[in-house]
C-alpha cells in the first residue's frame, strides 16, 4: 500500500471565492523505483527531470519520434521513488511505453491502485499552514491550486479543514475557464507540445540535452512560428454535453472558408478549450461550434 503522510492542515483564503477540495477519480498514479531513474526520464521527457532533485513536482510530457505529444503528466518525488500522475485511460499505455524503453535497466513500473489524487483550487493563492509532504503546489500555474495525494478517501475531508463557504465551481470548468488542458484533452500523438501550451505551462526545458522528439520541439520554438494553441472559449450559455469533441469549429462569416479554425477539446456547461488558430480565432466576430457561437480570448497567464 502507498503510505503518503497526511498531516492535519488548515487552509486560509481572504478570497470570497472560497477554495474547494475535489477529488480527481479520472486520475491514477504510477509508481517508478530503480537505479539510474531521473537519467532514465531526462532522456524520454521534454521537462528536465534533475530539478527534482530540488523540487517536489514538476509537469512534463511525452512525445513520438514526429514530435507529438502522446502523454502529460506531474511527477512527484516522493523519498527513493517518483510517482507519475496521469488520466486512468492513459495509465495502462503509459506505464507499456515506460517499460519499452527500460531495456535492462533495473526499473520497476506499477500501476498504484490504492492512491487518491485531490486537488485543492481557488483563484487566490492559499497557504498551507503545515507543509506536508503529500502537499504538492501544481507546477504549471498558481491559479491551479495543489494536488494532495493520500492513500485514504474517507478522512481526508476531516484531516483537511477549510474556511466555510461554498464553491459549486468544478475543477474543470475552473480550468477550462483558465484554458488549460490535460489528459485526454491533449491531441495524442497529433499536435506539438507548444501547440497544448507546456511551454507556457513549465513542461517543457529548452535547455537541456536529446529527448526524444526534441529536434522538431527545439525548432517551432527558436523559429517562433506557433499558429495554434489551447485556448478557452465561452458560450452565451449551456449547451448539450452530447456536442461532439473534436467537432470543427468555423467562422459563421465566412462559410467559404476551405479548413475549419480548430477543433473543440473540452466542455462543461458554458465553457470549454479548443485548439485554435490564434490570429484568425482572435479576429473572427461570430465562431460556431456543432451550431452554438461561442468567443475566446487569451489567458492573461499567456507569456506574451
Amino acid at each position: 500500500m502507498m503510505r503518503v503522510p497526511i498531516q492535519y492542515m488548515r487552509f486560509f483564503s481572504t478570497s470570497s471565492y472560497k477554495p474547494k477540495l475535489e477529488l480527481l477519480s479520472h486520475r491514477c498514479l504510477l509508481k517508478m523505483k530503480g537505479q539510474g531513474l531521473l537519467d532514465y526520464c531526462q532522456r524520454l521527457m521534454t521537462n528536465d527531470i534533475f530539478r527534482l532533485n530540488t523540487e517536489k513536482c514538476l509537469y512534463t510530457t511525452l512525445l513520438n519520434s514526429k514530435g507529438r505529444v502522446m502523454y502529460d503528466c506531474l511527477l512527484y518525488k516522493v523519498e527513493d521513488h517518483l510517482l507519475i500522475e496521469c488520466d486512468k485511460v492513459a495509465a495502462s499505455s503509459l506505464c507499456k511505453h515506460l517499460k519499452t524503453y527500460a531495456l535492462r535497466k533495473k526499473i520497476e513500473i506499477d500501476i498504484v491502485d490504492d492512491a487518491s489524487i485531490w486537488v485543492l483550487f481557488s483563484p487566490s493563492p492559499v497557504n498551507v499552514v503545515d507543509n506536508s509532504t503529500s502537499v504538492f503546489d501544481d507546477p504549471r500555474l498558481p491559479i491551479l491550486g495543489q494536488r494532495i495525494l493520500s492513500d485514504n478517501i474517507s478522512h481526508i475531508k476531516e484531516q483537511i479543514v477549510l474556511d466555510e463557504g461554498e464553491n459549486k465551481c468544478s475543477y474543470k470548468k475552473w480550468r477550462y475557464s483558465n484554458g488549460v488542458a490535460e489528459g485526454v484533452e491533449l491531441l495524442s500523438s497529433q499536435s506539438f507540445p507548444l501547440e497544448m501550451n507546456c511551454d507556457y505551462l513549465n513542461g517543457i526545458s529548452f535547455h537541456k540535452g536529446c529527448y526524444i522528439g526534441q529536434e522538431l520541439t527545439a525548432r517551432t520554438h527558436h523559429t517562433g512560428v506557433i499558429r495554434k494553441r489551447i485556448m478557452p472559449i465561452i458560450f452565451d450559455k449551456e449547451i448539450p454535453s452530447a456536442l461532439e469533441l473534436n467537432a470543427d469549429i468555423y467562422d459563421k462569416d465566412n462559410p467559404d472558408a476551405k479548413r475549419p479554425l480548430g477543433k473543440l477539446r473540452g466542455l462543461c456547461d458554458n465553457v470549454g478549450i479548443a485548439n485554435l488558430r490564434i490570429d484568425e480565432c482572435l479576429k473572427a466576430k461570430n465562431l460556431v461550434v456543432g451550431g452554438y457561437s461561442f468567443k475566446t480570448f487569451i489567458p492573461n497567464w499567456w507569456k506574451h
